[in-house]
């Protein structure tokens, strides 16, 4: 096995790649790229121009437009950039075009390389329906099938039970799914699906299965080229609001080694089945100590980073490895997981509601320390558009154990600053605190049954004033003490002072 750099990538030297995305997952290949050697060239959209991954490329291009549709979703525009700066590959990233089998033949047949699995691949993991059809041979599959009028839905529905799930054919990431549990709500349940769905994917192909209810949601990173699958563990990724996950944590509290051993093993011969090459993720829903395959996801996950520091291994480079045809640097044997991490999703959103606060970042002090990454794009002036996902920081914490990870995110997310607008590292906070997270007994209603989220919105006022009068005493003129100041300096109160108090009421 080559173990030389400047060697096993001397396919690679002369190869410029354009990455089409934008925000952290952009400055986070770019540095892979930069590692090995590379040249990272970029694109942006006119609400990207001041965007921080614009920086951490060698040149970008302004491909116009704000909306998502209008530029990054744009795939003739990202070919045209590509050629332009003369790009002999394309990295994706997550989201946009990362999973567009479309975006890949055109690749293809413009000579570009697409780093991620191959059409044949992705035209499996596109479609939910034919995925399942290949991993049911070798992974137990939630009952359910595809439906195409509101008459079918029902007589589906009846049949398997309620409650029951909607979801898209061919796409993910919440859009197009609804939960049902009764014939009542069907009826605008199902157009509801489609109507999304076709507005999201350009599809209104939908599918029923039965809605298992608590489930926990494990997920199982695989590296795959020609010759070789490999796993990297799995991840725990229960706790989401909206089916959008907010944190992950490796290794699943919720398993056993025996457990562990069986998803992965199955996984892998889920990805030997599909043919599949590249970083991918096999996702699993776990219930009463059985799982089900959900669905692949044929691309770099946003929450790799815990796996790669459990690891060591990073997965960007073996996705530029297997895209050159260089192939894997590791075996199977070579995964060796040691310790435990945990990946906080920081968003600008409002940490009770989760509603996006797009806004100016006055201020921004990430925490610091041994073992505690940042993945983010975010700087002081930053003004965050309104236009793209409220992912505005990624904080993943290693420890040689999960109580070890656990005290060290808290630590970190009290000392973590962002100001000028609100995000959710209270609700992080909070969820860390949590008896649920702390013994690892929680399942994927876990937001749903926070105390904090079901009590009164006193609790939080109550919190907020009683730390104003500590505040105030530091001002030192009658004008800072005005309502126009109570009103704007909320970001002085930190997310520690808040949850300090907040469980004075618990």
């Amino acid at each position: 096995m080559l173990t030389d750099l400047s060697l096993i990538f001397n396919i690679l030297l002369l190869l410029k790649i354009l990455i089409a995305n934008r925000g952290e997952i952009a400055v986070r290949i770019a540095k892979t790229c930069k590692k090995l050697n590379l040249i990272p060239y970029g694109v942006y959209s006119d609400a990207d121009l001041h965007s921080l991954h614009i920086k951490q490329c060698k040149d970008a291009i302004n491909i116009g437009g704000q909306l998502a549709q209008e530029s990054y979703l744009d795939i003739h525009k990202i070919i045209d950039a590509a050629k332009k700066l003369g790009c002999d590959s394309i990295h994706p990233g997550y989201g946009f075009l990362a999973e567009s089998r479309n975006f890949v033949e055109i690749c293809k047949r413009e000579k570009i390389t697409f780093i991620g699995p191959s059409t044949k691949a992705m035209g499996l993991t596109g479609d939910k329906v034919k995925a399942k059809e290949v991993a049911s041979k070798v992974s137990p599959v939630i009952i359910g099938k595809e439906v195409s009028n509101e008459n079918d839905a029902l007589d589906l529905s009846n049949s398997i039970g309620f409650p029951v799930i909607l979801k898209a054919v061919e796409g993910g990431g919440g859009r197009g799914l609804r939960i049902v549990k009764t014939v009542d709500e069907l009826k605008q349940a199902f157009l509801s699906s489609k109507n999304e769905s076709t507005l999201s994917f350009g599809s209104d192909r939908v599918y029923i299965e039965k809605y298992i209810e608590k489930p926990r949601h494990i997920e199982v990173q695989i590296l795959a080229d020609h010759s070789n699958i490999v796993h990297l563990g799995e991840r725990d990724c229960s706790i989401q609001r909206r089916h959008q996950k907010l944190i992950e944590e490796t290794p699943s509290p919720a398993l056993t080694n025996e457990q562990r051993t069986k998803i992965t093993e199955t996984a892998k011969n889920i990805i030997k089945e599909i043919g599949y090459d590249n970083a991918g993720t096999v996702e699993f829903l776990f219930k009463d100590d059985e799982f089900y395959f959900m669905e692949v996801n044929a691309r770099i996950q946003v929450e790799h980073p815990i796996t790669e520091e459990v690891t060591g291994i990073d997965i960007v480079e073996q996705q530029l490895r297997i895209a050159s045809d260089v192939g894997l640097s590791i075996n199977q044997k070579d995964v060796k997981i040691k310790g435990h991490a945990i990946e906080c999703r920081i968003n600008a959103e409002h940490p009770i509601s989760f509603v996006p606060y797009p806004g100016t970042v006055k201020k921004f002090f990430p925490p610091q320390g041994k073992d505690i990454r940042v993945d983010t794009a975010l700087y002081p002036g930053y003004s965050i558009p309104i236009f793209y996902d409220s992912l505005i920081s990624k904080l993943i914490c290693f420890g040689n154990s999960r109580s070890e990870a656990i005290e060290k995110m808290k630590s970190s997310l009290l000392s973590f600053r962002i100001s000028g607008l609100p995000s959710t590292i209270p609700f992080h906070i909070s969820a860390l605190n949590d008896r649920r997270f702390v013994e690892g007994q929680y399942d994927t209603s876990f937001i749903d049954e926070m105390k904090i989220y079901t009590d009164k919105t006193g609790e939080m006022a109550a919190a907020i004033f009683t730390e104003f009068p500590k505040k105030i005493q530091f001002l030192k003129t009658d004008e800072e003490r005005d309502d126009k100041w109570m009103r704007n300096r909320l970001d002085w109160i930190s997310a520690f002072d808040i949850q300090r108090n907040l469980s004075k009421w618990r």
